[in-house]
């Protein structure tokens, strides 16, 4: 099939540009000695996971149960579910657990009781991670408080539960204006988890993992510390403008692309068949440009050089573009195709359900499905 045949939007998946990523940030991994883990809920697809193991990831790390259940079914035995369980999904989580080594995270004291409580049940042992708020004031204990030893004590004395370690996550690096800002992210996203492990060891807690990572951080990071044990970065295996932006990577790595249909040519604007549904309304780096847009626009897929037309509004199936006054796209006609470079690569694959596969050649080499949609029924039918 070629690329030009596709019904629009399309998803296209650069394979030569994702084996490119992927073994970027597993080099990374082997050089500072740590375990890489990486976050599939950019993809969502065991063909891109396996890629990512075969390189030498070891495990997965999801965002929630219907994934880790999805990635379950297809094979995948090592799984670190990284957002803190709520109570609805205990029964079922634990479930899972009995088929594979699956770790749970958490940051307070109830939910300890509740899956001691079921994994005792079920007789099943269940690994622990503590969550740790590195500055990012989202999910997660104080580094520095006493909460953090409660909370790994109680485990401890669970009999079905076993404390493994700590784990981050420095999402407010997509705050940052520059790499320098990132870097000190990073720094101080490392030193949260040395002072929380320190705190742990003094009264008599190791944690054997110290887990930390997300895209920024990790590909612009010099150097990883020597207590940190696993990075679980997820974004760099597509990248995506944002990243772009950050300065986490260039255009020429970026392996996610809309295909988008042009419905008509209104002199000083354009209008094309991508909407709210293909690119989502995440608007991206506006901290660092203010009239960002939905993404970036291509005139082919060699993803290189945008044009510098901005795409100023979305609704559901519709994306305008205002032409700047030396746009290549002037003379552009109805059915004419464009590329589009998403603001955020993770949103935008989960509004598809599969990535045609090319290698930067015309034709389509094959089609991988993206697994949200299943997950959610295996949740469903199971629980």
């Amino acid at each position: 099939m070629l690329i030009e045949d596709l019904k629009t939007p399309a998803l296209l998946l650069d394979r030569n540009r994702l084996e490119d990523n992927i073994d970027q940030m597993a080099k990374k991994a082997k050089t500072n000695r740590v375990r890489l883990r990486p976050h599939i809920k950019t993809h969502k697809c065991p063909e891109v996971a396996e890629l990512q193991l075969s390189a030498g990831a070891q495990g997965i790390t999801v965002s929630t149960v219907w994934e880790a259940a999805a990635f379950a079914d297809s094979g995948f035995d090592d799984i670190t579910l990284a957002v803190p369980i709520v109570r609805d999904k205990v029964e079922f989580v634990v479930g899972l657990a009995n088929d594979m080594n699956l770790t749970l995270l958490v940051d307070s004291r109830g939910p300890v009781g509740w899956l001691e409580e079921e994994a005792l049940k079920q007789q099943t042992r269940i690994g622990m991670l503590i969550k740790v708020d590195c500055g990012y004031h989202r999910c997660g204990v104080d580094p520095d408080t006493r909460e953090l030893v409660e909370i790994a004590e109680m485990i401890e004395n669970a009999e079905w539960l076993d404390f493994r370690g700590i784990l981050t996550h420095a999402g407010h690096a997509y705050d940052a204006k520059s790499v320098q800002d990132i870097r000190v992210i990073a720094e101080q996203e490392q030193l949260a988890m040395s002072r929380a492990a320190e705190q742990l060891a003094r009264h008599s807690l190791k944690p054997a993992v110290l887990s930390i990572g997300s895209t920024p951080t990790m590909s612009l990071t010099p150097s990883i510390r020597d207590e940190i044990t696993e990075i679980r970065p997820g974004n760099y295996v597509f990248y995506d403008y944002d990243q772009v932006a950050l300065g986490s990577c260039s255009f020429s790595d970026c392996a996610l692309t809309v295909l988008a249909s042009v419905i008509g040519n209104y002199g000083d604007r354009i209008v094309v068949d991508a909407g709210a549904t293909a690119l989502s309304k995440d608007l991206g780096p506006v901290h660092i440009d203010p009239e960002n847009g939905y993404g970036r626009v291509f005139a082919d897929r060699a993803i290189r050089e945008p044009t510098g037309d901005r795409i100023v509004s979305v609704s559901q199936e519709h994306g305008k573009i205002q032409l700047e006054d030396d746009s290549p796209l002037r003379d552009i006609e109805p059915g004419d195709r464009i590329h589009i470079l998403s603001n955020h690569s993770c949103l935008t694959a989960n509004l598809f359900s599969q990535y045609y596969v090319h290698d930067g050649g015309e034709r389509v080499i094959d089609r991988w499905r993206i697994m949200h949609k299943r997950h959610r029924t295996i949740m469903t039918e199971r629980y």
